[in-house]
């Protein structure tokens, strides 16, 4: 998907514990087994912001699903920019890296000193976080 001119990549992907799991194995069942999902999946995605007054999503590759070799292979490739974002391999350009869990990654903090930046935040606006009681905006 591009969202706003940017690759907003989406993946499908189903539970394991799903009992209908073992009979999905690439997309291509996905429209064997289930007509229609995945057209319904590129109009939601296409309209979902038309509400907020955002022009309709577009998409590369004429809207057609990838396989699951392509998904994995993106999954690879994204995954490797951002190890070399985290691990200061790449110039990051002022995106703040700093982290709790990644060992390799000179960012990493105590997840006190985190806790601490987080807690010194001023609290979010009260309007952005409650809801009229009459239902109005």
């Amino acid at each position: 998907m591009i969202d706003e001119g940017e690759t907003d990549w989406k993946v499908i992907a189903i539970n394991v514990d799903d009992p209908d799991a073992a009979n999905y194995n690439d997309i291509s069942d996905v429209e064997r087994l289930k007509p229609g999902y995945l057209e319904a999946t590129v109009d939601w995605f296409r309209r979902y912001k038309v509400p907020d007054g955002k022009p309709e999503n577009e998409f590369a590759f004429n809207a057609e699903f990838k396989d699951k070799n392509f998904a994995i292979d993106i999954i690879k490739s994204t995954h490797d920019y951002w190890k070399a974002l985290v691990t200061k391999k790449t110039d990051g350009k002022g995106i703040s890296c700093m982290n709790t869990t990644v060992s390799e990654s000179p960012f990493k903090c105590d997840p006190d000193a985190a806790k601490a930046i987080v807690d010194a935040l001023p609290p979010p606006c009260e309007s952005a976080c409650s809801l009229p009681t009459d239902g109005k905006t």
